[in-house]
Parts: C-alpha cells; sequence; structure tokens
C-alpha cells in the first residue's frame, strides 16, 4: 500500500444537505492543486464537523497523533506553551485533512518568516447591511487600496460576506500590518459612519456594515480559499474576478458549482505572490 493512502471510512455518510464525505474529500481531490499555493507552509487550524454541517463542529490546532508522518508540521510557541500546527505542503495532505471533515482556516504568514504577514485580510461583513451598499464599499476599499499602490484580490467567504487580501512582501510583524489595516478601515468608516463601523461589540454596530481587520492579528486565521464552509448548503469561500464583484452572492457557490467552474477558469488569484508590494515603501510614501 502507498504510504499516502488515504482511507474513507463511512463514505455515503451525509454532511450536508445534498452532499456525502465522499462528495466532501473528491471535491478537495479535484481541486487540492489550485488550492495548494494557498495553504502551503501556512499553520494550519482546522474547524471540524465530523457530524455534518447541521451539528456543532469544534476547532483543532494541535495535530493529532494519528495524523500520518508524511503530513509536515511545526511547533510553534504560543503566549502559553506551543502548538503543533499541521502544514498542508502538498496536495495528500489537503486531501487527508479533508477526509477528517474540516474546514481550512491559515495564518497570514508562513513557516519562512511566522508573524510577518504575506498578505493583509479586510473582511466585511455586511450585518443588517443590504448586498448593494455592502459592494459599493468594496469598490471603494479597492480604490484606496489601488490609490496607495496595494493590489487588492477578492473573495467571497461562502457565508454573509466577502474578503479582500492584500499580497504583502513578508517584512513588517502581524501587529503594524494590523494597524495599517485599522487605519484603513478608520478612513472609509469616517466617509461614511452612519453605514460603516470598526465597531468590535457587535451590539453597538446596529446595521452598519463591519470593516473587520482582526485577522491580520498574531496566531489569527482567515478562511483559505476554496475551502468548503460548515453550511448545509456546502459553500465555498471562492477567490473572484473583480467584474464578478456585482453578480456574485458572498454564498453564491456550492461544492458542484465551483467544481464545474473550475474546469472553465483559471484561479483568478493565480498572480497574488507576484503582486506583493513593500508595506514598509507604502508606509514611507504616505508619511512624505
Amino acid at each position: 500500500m502507498n504510504k499516502m493512502t488515504i482511507e474513507i471510512s463511512n463514505p455515503e455518510k451525509k454532511l450536508f444537505s445534498e452532499y456525502t464525505k465522499k462528495d466532501y474529500v473528491d471535491y478537495y481531490k479535484a481541486l487540492a492543486s489550485i488550492m495548494l499555493p494557498h495553504v502551503t507552509k501556512r499553520p494550519l487550524t482546522m474547524y471540524r464537523f465530523p457530524d455534518g454541517a447541521n451539528k456543532p463542529g469544534f476547532y483543532q490546532k494541535e495535530r493529532s497523533e494519528y495524523f500520518p508522518s508524511w503530513i509536515d508540521h511545526q511547533r510553534i510557541p504560543q503566549s502559553r506553551g506551543s502548538v503543533d500546527y499541521v502544514l498542508c505542503n502538498k496536495t495528500q495532505a489537503i486531501v487527508y485533512i479533508a477526509s477528517q471533515i474540516a474546514e481550512f482556516h491559515v495564518w497570514t504568514s508562513t513557516t519562512d518568516r511566522l508573524g510577518y504577514p504575506d498578505k493583509m485580510v479586510f473582511d466585511l461583513d455586511p450585518s443588517g447591511a443590504n448586498l448593494e451598499l455592502l459592494r459599493n464599499v468594496i469598490k471603494k476599499l479597492r480604490i484606496l487600496l489601488d490609490d496607495i499602490g496595494l493590489h487588492p484580490f477578492l473573495m467571497t467567504t461562502g457565508k454573509r460576506g466577502y474578503h479582500v487580501a492584500v499580497p504583502l512582501k513578508p517584512e513588517v510583524e502581524n501587529t503594524k500590518v494590523r494597524e495599517f489595516a485599522f487605519k484603513i478601515a478608520v478612513v472609509l468608516e469616517q466617509d461614511d459612519p452612519a453605514q460603516l463601523t470598526t465597531e468590535l461589540i457587535k451590539e453597538k454596530r446596529g446595521k452598519r456594515i463591519f470593516i473587520d481587520v482582526n485577522r491580520n492579528s498574531p496566531h489569527q486565521t482567515s478562511i483559505a480559499p476554496y475551502s468548503v464552509r460548515a453550511v448545509p448548503e456546502a459553500t465555498v469561500a471562492l477567490p473572484l474576478d473583480w467584474r464578478e464583484l456585482g453578480r456574485t452572492k458572498p454564498a453564491g457557490y456550492d461544492i458542484r458549482r465551483t467544481l464545474v467552474r473550475m474546469t472553465r477558469k483559471t484561479d483568478p488569484w493565480n498572480k497574488f505572490r507576484s503582486k506583493s508590494v513593500s508595506l514598509l515603501e507604502v508606509i514611507g510614501r504616505l508619511k512624505k
């Protein structure tokens, strides 16, 4: 038997309204090579839902002892002790984690430069706002980031909102990246305080759109591109071309639609790394 053989127990088990465990793992087998550049060398937090999307799940950071030895991992110090994180550095690792029934949540930095993000993430949650307003805010954010020399990329979250991610050279630590992202968020908020907020306390936001930059904080994660979400519809966190913003809802693609899409389309984030910019240089220009 090949040492990387992945056996799926109970393949016909229903995890979603329409999809089985086999469907779930087969999805990742089909897209693992596309997903790999977005997760490789990034510490992984798994949101596992082994009883299906209708039942409560749990977050897992620590690598399980029974995980195969061929799956890379790295022990990383935390505020209390350390965590032995899984690293999906090969397509087989992605498929194995899928067989454990898990969402993929990854760090904004890699093991090459832990704590120095190579992407900055804005998570836009509509709260009670309508979709058209949310899209208009994202367009404003894109213009603002373009104007200061950054290259934003767009992704649905597979749930209620969108992520805007910016590729960076890994030379500024987490806290400084978060501070910079927060300043960008405040600029947007001040332009339209009736509709936008950076308020952390949910009860104080009302129906305003929340511009969340906290995924840039140390040890925080964001949903990985192409990860299936633990919801009955089996929706996907899907990278988009910017022209697709107006016609693609945050939960607009499920497993089947995504598989069909990727037979016809290249990954809209396939040039993400080549667009990396020095945040130090951007900050320097803005200071002048």
